[in-house]
């Protein structure tokens, strides 16, 4: 057990008191922070109308920033955008595709929306590669190494399989990446809060990510990280007034990008988006991801245990070095099963293919798991 499943920590999650919540993979729970920053937040707006802005817009670079911290990213090297589609969508604008380099290679696990993004963009001469994963679950290295080649002009790889919560070895694809001049973007929604990785040791050259799952932030606070040294050589089109050089100088076209992060911009920030999720950034960045790892990684270790011991079907990796933070459990007329847990409380999600995805997070305590499994029996 770890400091943070003490009583007057979980008592900062008021869902913790009448549910069994095992779904933090999904959606982290909601803390208390979260409700007294959306309350600040229209006392601001009500109190001093649009002169809020002079206090909400250096506040957008103060979240990104405590993000960075989590990913070990250097200063001002992150923003915040709505969510990822978003920004890898203005990502996808600053790149050129040309017929000796107009590959775009992403895996066939990879989150459905990002594959949305990049597929739409054969109408602007990108080419498609598509790994494939002959178990629907993982992808050998090697396979995603051999399609990543001169004429990739960008990988767009997941950190974790939201199939399976199976790791990715980034950091080999990402030095292979070196030597075909090819930009990696890692997608880390499914891993940054419970999984401990570090951008600046890893040597990543881009990273987005998302706060409603593990950093329990809730929706609408999207983020990205660019290695500083590869930041002005980026100007998305995806853009709007708060990523020019002067914002309030209402300057007409053409477009100034600013120097810092805040190109990353586009109209009128989401600022309740931004402002509920950095309770949830705080208690991350208190309790240590390293800590999170760790307590996560026994109680998962529990659940696959207790899973296979009473027959069930681990759609997950075993070894706890090669999966994020939660375990996939699958057997005959799972999708009833999850229904009645629900109806129950049991705080779960289900994905086909795949089965109940079940998730202990840093405030999970042991009888939780307890709970889990004596519910499903009876579900």
């Amino acid at each position: 057990m770890i400091a943070a499943t003490k009583p007057q920590l979980r008592e900062q999650f008021p869902i913790l008191a009448s549910s069994t919540f095992l779904v933090s993979h999904s959606m982290g729970a909601a803390p208390l922070g979260a409700k007294a920053a959306l309350e600040t937040y229209f006392n601001e707006w009500a109190t001093d109308g649009a002169e809020a802005w002079e206090g909400w817009l250096p506040r957008i670079a103060e979240i990104a920033g405590g993000i960075g911290e989590i990913i070990g990213a250097p200063a001002g090297s992150v923003f915040l955008g709505p969510n990822v589609s978003v920004l890898q969508s203005a990502l996808a604008t600053s790149l050129r595709f040309t017929p000796d380099r107009n590959e775009v290679v992403y895996e066939t696990l990879q989150f459905p929306s990002l594959t949305y993004v990049w597929t739409e963009w054969q109408r602007y001469g990108a080419k498609p590669v598509i790994v494939p994963s002959e178990d629907g679950r993982t992808i050998p290295t090697e396979r995603i190494i051999e399609a990543i080649t001169e004429r990739t002009v960008i990988a767009v790889l997941s950190h974790a399989y939201y199939v399976s919560g199976a790791v990715a070895d980034i950091r080999t694809i990402q030095a292979h990446c070196r030597k075909t001049g090819t930009l990696l973007c890692v997608d880390a929604y499914q891993t940054t809060g419970v999984y401990p990785y570090d951008v600046t040791e890893w040597d990543l050259d881009i990273v987005t990510g998302g706060s409603h799952k593990w950093l329990c932030g809730g929706p609408g606070c999207g983020w990205i990280y660019v290695k500083p040294s590869l930041r002005a050589a980026f100007e998305p089109a995806v853009t709007g007034w708060m990523a020019h050089a002067r914002p309030f100088s209402f300057e007409p076209a053409p477009m100034t990008w600013a120097d810092s992060m805040y190109r990353w911009g586009t109209g009128t920030p989401t600022i309740p988006g931004y402002v509920v999720a950095q309770p949830g950034h705080r208690l991350i960045k208190q309790v240590g991801v390293a800590k999170i790892r760790e307590h996560n990684v026994r109680l998962t270790t529990k659940i696959a245990e207790m899973a296979l011991e009473r027959g069930l079907t681990v759609n997950t990796p075993l070894q706890p070095e090669q999966r994020t933070g939660w375990i996939g459990i699958d057997f005959p007329d799972s999708r009833r099963a999850y229904d009645k847990l629900i109806e129950r409380r049991v705080f779960v999600d289900y994905r086909p293919g795949c089965g109940i995805r079940v998730s202990p997070h840093f405030y999970t305590a042991d009888e939780e798991i307890d709970a889990f499994f004596e519910a499903l029996s009876s579900a």
